[in-house]
């Protein structure tokens, strides 16, 4: 899972066709806005109705993941902010959803989106999927997509029980009832239908967590063609003289224009398109 205390500077894997012809222009792109301590400066701004990302985890695997909107209609505003420190010695800046917002000319406004509660493990062409739980977690990972007629198998790998449940109406072959698993139990089913089958993850102490299975047609696979950006997530110190740059991903209205961006991570700047 995605530390919200850390910084990350992701390797994401970003569709090109998706974003070739929604580029974002204005004549504040690439100038620096100044703060008391900070200097921002807004990139570039791109739009995509879906982004993966690929990312090597702790046992050398690659593995991929996916965001879309979460409501129909929306899109994903990437942009990308560089962030200079120059005044403090130290300045600690929090990139999360508090960090910026957008505004639009309807007085509408669009916050970041918090990646770990949004992006699903894409395991489509995988094969089977596995879920580990641990503490009455799903750690690895909440959010799953796989094609119509794989199975996904749940295996706990804590020292103290877990469990799943599937929500009232959503119908597979675990049914509806609290499935508890001890420590190096597994269960699992088949999904031979393509939607969307959410569950919730518990034991112990731990709230339960929301979760998801997202069933695609067999025949949906990620292409193939990518390019690499930097993307921005958590807590970290900018000492004096450095700069951060990456990416924040909102999500709004296709089509929605944007009047100004305002920060609030470590600074108070206002930016205007």
């Amino acid at each position: 899972m995605i530390s919200k205390r850390s910084i990350f500077f992701l390797t994401l894997i970003l569709m090109p066709f998706l974003i070739a012809a929604c580029s974002d222009t204005s004549s504040t792109l690439g100038q620096y806005h100044e703060g008391r301590i900070l200097l921002l400066n807004v990139m570039q701004i791109e739009r995509s109705d879906e982004l993966r990302y690929s990312r090597i985890d702790a046992s050398d695997v690659i593995r991929k993941w996916r965001i879309q909107p979460a409501k129909e209609g929306n899109e994903l505003l990437l942009m990308r902010m560089r962030l200079e420190n120059h005044i403090a010695l130290n300045t600690v800046v929090v990139a999360d959803a508090q960090a910026a917002v957008l505004e639009g000319f309807f007085q509408d406004e669009y916050r970041p989106i918090d990646v770990s509660e949004t992006v699903f493990l894409d395991e489509r062409g995988e094969g089977d999927s596995m879920v580990t739980l641990e503490g009455g977690e799903c750690v690895n990972h909440a959010r799953v997509v796989v094609n119509a007629g794989s199975s996904v198998q749940w295996l706990n790998i804590g020292d103290t029980d877990s469990a799943i449940q599937f929500a009232p109406g959503v119908t597979t072959g675990l049914g509806g009832d609290l499935l508890d698993l001890a420590p190096g139990e597994t269960v699992s089913t088949r999904f031979d239908q393509p939607g969307t089958f959410s569950y919730q993850c518990s034991g112990g102490e731990a709230e339960p967590q929301p979760a998801q299975v997202l069933v695609e047609e067999a025949n949906s696979v990620r292409k193939q063609q990518e390019m690499v950006i930097l993307f921005l997530e958590g807590s970290f110190n900018l000492p004096k003289d450095t700069a951060i740059d990456g990416w924040m991903i909102f999500e709004v209205p296709v089509g929605t224009e944007i009047k100004t961006l305002r920060w609030r991570a470590g600074d108070s700047i206002t930016v205007r398109f």
